[in-house]
């Protein structure tokens, strides 16, 4: 049986609060591949010009597994790779150098960046959002204290990709990482719901509909839609006060592209140590603040011009580096 939880209490909260809508979004070579010295007219795809770049292969390697991973250790990428670790140590200096990845000290390992965008064309994925937002929460943290999260939609689930709590004084887990909380439950889910397509949606809660385990009746989608309706008009979503630990709460606001909701972010905090009436200013304003300039930074990034304006911009749009080591 789901439980959507107690919204007496929730709506009351949002009627104390100041709040303003967030705008709603076989494996081998091909054969037409030739030599890359071939001479006019010679196709044999078998037989490259030159012996194969070894340490180039390598890097590449690295730079895939890298990618699939999300975010990697030495360790891991030895595993995956098979790769001896002190080529995996070389072959990341290198990629570091030039830009393609970077080392990630609050995941504990490391992740690809941006530039990637160089290799392909259309890359909009979760490294990008991680990227944008990373040193945007860790800010956010330092501010406020609490832990920050940033989910991203995998299948019938959120998947929480990022999480601040390793510089929270206030935690109140160890690690968030690899949650997936319920579209139906959580903060993140709701907001996610709110937002997304109304086709994807309308996807979503016909599956709720079909799975026994959940029990969604008519009664309970009637809630689920009206609760998703205020949290459109409000911009931000709370979690279910009836999903453990009781003792803190949630609540989380969309990281959109346009209309397109990418990612849904979270503030979570304890309770008793936010007075009710002090919500709006104490978490949801900075945290508001903080999609904003998430969504500047992702804005950039997607445009052409970010090509010809270069790195420089991009680096005085996001917190400067000193604001991100925990205070």
């Amino acid at each position: 049986m789901i439980q959507l939880g107690n919204e007496t209490w929730l709506g009351s909260l949002e009627e104390e609060l100041d709040t303003r809508s967030i705008p709603a979004r076989l494996p081998g070579r091909s054969l037409g591949a030739g030599r890359a010295n071939s001479r006019r007219g010679s196709s044999d795809s078998n037989r490259p010009s030159y012996p194969p770049v070894e340490s180039v292969r390598r890097a590449l390697e690295i730079l895939r597994t890298l990618n699939r991973l999300k975010i990697g250790t030495v360790s891991k990428l030895h595993l995956e790779t098979g790769l001896p670790k002190p080529t995996v140590v070389r072959m990341l200096d290198t990629l570091i150098a030039d830009g393609y990845v970077a080392r990630d000290n609050m995941c504990g390992g490391y992740r690809v960046t941006h530039k990637v965008q160089d290799l392909v064309s259309g890359y909009d994925g979760i490294a990008q959002i991680i990227e944008a937002s990373r040193p945007c929460a860790i800010a956010l943290t330092n501010k406020i204290k609490w832990p920050v999260g940033i989910g991203i939609i995998d299948g019938e689930a959120i998947s929480i990709h990022f999480w601040t709590g390793t510089i929270s004084p206030w935690v109140h887990a160890n690690t968030m990482l690899g949650h997936r909380p319920s579209l139906i439950t959580s903060a993140m889910g709701r907001i996610y719901m709110a937002f997304c397509p109304e086709q994807e949606r309308e996807q979503h809660i016909e599956r709720f509909r079909l799975d026994p385990v959940l029990s969604f009746g008519p009664t309970e989608e009637e809630r689920y839609r009206e609760l998703l309706g205020r949290i459109r008009q409000n911009g931000y979503a709370f979690r279910a006060p009836d999903t453990e630990p009781r003792r803190n709460t949630t609540v989380a606001l969309p990281v959109c592209y346009g209309s397109e909701i990418l990612a849904s972010i979270t503030v979570s905090f304890f309770i008793t140590a936010v007075p009710r009436n002090q919500i709006a200013t104490q978490i949801i304003a900075p945290l508001r603040e903080t999609v904003d300039k998430i969504e500047e930074v992702l804005a950039f990034m997607r445009s052409s011009e970010s090509q010809s304006i270069g790195r420089g911009y991009f680096e005085r749009i996001l917190p400067p580096e000193d604001s991100l080591e925990p205070h």
